[in-house]
């Protein structure tokens, strides 16, 4: 019965439909049966490894460290893009400055300077606080 078992065992593993727990009773019992499962059996028994204790917390994080690296270079590259695209249409849209003549400029500074020499200066009241030979201290209101 145990050899019936077995044999049931290996076909469904060399199918490809076994569970681990299959498997483990398969290489734990497994004796001259075939030689080619019974190499096996042992090549499994000596590099079986065991799974390191944090082991998925180190696999998440290297998930997010990837996908954290991804997203920053994206947001650099994205960033660099709409930088040229603000350059390029800042130098297509800009208006260009019309070139005024010196006959213009010079009619723009004697505007400017009848503004200036139109404002009378306001009186102010000053009140002298401090005077000697050097300095004079006054105030405004």
């Amino acid at each position: 019965m145990e050899e019936d078992k077995i044999e049931r065992l290996i076909e469904k593993y060399k199918e490809g439909n076994s569970t681990l727990n299959e498997e483990q009773f398969l290489f734990d019992h497994v004796k001259n049966s075939e030689l080619s499962l019974e190499a096996w059996s042992t090549f499994v028994k000596n590099n079986k490894r065991e799974v390191p204790k944090n082991f998925n917390d180190t696999l998440w994080e290297s998930f997010q460290n990837k996908k954290i690296g991804k997203r920053k270079r994206f947001i650099g590259i994205m960033s660099a893009a709409a930088s040229v695209i603000l350059l390029i249409s800042l130098l297509i849209a800009s208006p260009k400055q019309k070139e005024l003549s010196y006959s213009e400029k010079e009619d723009l500074l004697n505007q400017a300077l009848n503004m200036m020499s139109n404002s009378e200066p306001s009186e102010t009241q000053q009140r002298i606080i401090y005077e000697n030979e050097m300095i004079i201290i006054y105030t405004t209101p």
